[in-house]
């Protein structure tokens, strides 16, 4: 099995078209591949609850979207089910063996999909395919095997809480935590230290030393989830 993570820009696609005009994203959980329309259940996460408000008009003002459902809505949160028409990318995706794996996340006119093929020959004619009418980067490729695939499923609701503390992280935390991530901070020997992250952000070491504490107690939480579900 191959698996892809990839971003895609598609002009076709509502969720698309209306997180490129608007502060918000979208989280896509759930997917029904019926004859005449996508039916897809996810979350619809904006700034604010007047954003929500706008997204949700939006996308009834969408050309391709059939029907919008708002199931549970709080604050600028709101658990939603539409059928859209397929687009030029889940086409290509489709007639090609491909099929979707994980969830799709949507956000600054961009989206990130997650899709496997069975084969190096499926995957490669899908590729295909989407160049004609689509932009997209793959960010990520792996093969994998019947027993990897199934932990990662298994193991799904605790990742989708990773990521959702992940996204919730506050511009700063994640900003220095990406920092000293890619410097080299946590590597042996460090390649960075503290004072060279405050001199870099212009901030205390003090402050440096704060942010990436609480960014790494929000994420561990959930990684310790993770290594309890695996068999000593």
């Amino acid at each position: 099995m191959y698996i892809l993570t990839i971003d895609m820009l598609q002009y076709d696609c509502p969720f698309v078209n209306t997180s490129d005009d608007l502060e918000v994203s979208y989280f896509g959980t759930y997917w029904d591949f019926k004859a005449e329309c996508f039916v897809v259940r996810g979350y619809i996460i904006a700034k604010d609850e007047e954003e929500l408000q706008n997204a949700i008009h939006a996308l009834h003002n969408q050309p391709k979207f059939h029907k919008l459902q708002v199931l549970s809505r709080e604050g600028n949160v709101a658990l939603a089910r539409a059928e859209i028409d397929y687009t030029s990318a889940m086409n290509s995706i489709r007639r090609n063996g491909g099929y979707i794996v994980g969830p799709f996340y949507v956000k600054n006119g961009s989206e990130l999909w997650q899709v496997g093929f069975d084969t190096k020959e499926d995957m490669e004619r899908a590729l295909y395919d989407l160049e004609k009418d689509n932009q997209f980067t793959i960010k990520n490729q792996n093969r994998i095997t019947v027993e990897e695939f199934s932990k990662i499923f298994s193991y799904s609701s605790v990742l989708a809480d990773l990521m959702k503390e992940i996204e919730n992280l506050t511009f700063t935390e994640r900003r220095i935590l990406k920092a000293a991530i890619k410097r080299g901070f946590y590597e042996n020997p460090r390649k960075v230290n503290i004072t060279q992250l405050a001199k870099e952000f212009g901030i205390s070491k003090a402050g440096v030393s704060k942010n990436i504490r609480r960014a790494e107690k929000k994420i561990l939480k959930h990684i310790e989830k993770i290594l309890s579900l695996e068999k000593e």
